[in-house]
């Protein structure tokens, strides 16, 4: 009998082991999984100064895009997808410069050296009667699958000249922390009716993907 009870408990013992070992390894590939799909996204970055809380800002103008191929499709439906998206945001009224050869197109490609001219800046305010410029920057962009959008971004306050707010971000869509944004973006902004391609949808049209981008950027405001 005793050697019987040994080898019981020897028994019990190696299916333990057996079943433990079992857990392991089917438990061990989906917890890679989870890692990876709550991995964060670390690719914006942006700033927000002290005077932008204390300053009242009702009307801003969006000067289009800067893009260095000059593609003016392009420059057109960036603009476009964040100028949707200001108005969406409702923090204050948005509008664009009156004429495409605009003077203001011209600082455009200097804001991010720190060059744009004081006129400038008092030319937009008596012209436009705002309280503050965007001037923006298209730094990437890949329209085809999986698409890429750069963008870097600041406001100007046209009483101190001085920067508002800014931001920096790259949206890489063969990121699968991108990829999570955008599965979240689109159950919150898409209707089932208009889902055939699901989420997938956003990444068909390069207009839906820059909404998707102006979306994340405008929300550090």
């Amino acid at each position: 009998m005793s050697g019987d009870s040994s080898w019981n408990r020897l028994h019990m013992k190696k299916i333990i082991l057996t079943n433990f070992l079992l857990v392991v390894i089917m438990v061990t590939p989906l917890a890679g999984c989870i890692t990876i799909e709550k991995k964060e996204f670390n690719s914006l970055s942006f700033f927000k100064s002290d005077e932008y809380s204390r300053t009242s800002i009702h009307r801003v103008l969006l000067v289009p895009f800067a893009y260095e191929t000059k593609r003016e499709k392009v420059v057109k439906e960036v603009t476009e997808a964040f100028f949707i998206e200001f108005q969406k945001s409702a923090r204050f009224e948005t509008i664009l410069p009156h004429e495409i050869q605009d003077s203001l197109l011209q600082q455009n490609d200097l804001w991010t050296k720190g060059l744009v001219r004081a006129e400038s800046i008092i030319e937009a305010r008596k012209r436009y009667k705002v309280d503050a410029i965007i001037f923006g920057k298209i730094t990437q962009y890949r329209p085809y699958d999986p698409p890429i959008l750069g963008i870097k971004i600041g406001m100007f306050s046209t009483v101190t000249g001085n920067v508002l707010w800014s931001s920096d971000a790259i949206f890489d869509s063969s990121e699968a922390s991108v990829v999570q944004l955008i599965k979240r973006y689109h159950k919150n902004n898409f209707q089932k009716r208009q889902s055939l391609y699901d989420w997938k949808i956003i990444l068909l049209s390069m207009k839906r993907y820059a909404q998707f981008v102006a979306h994340h950027i405008i929300a550090t405001l």
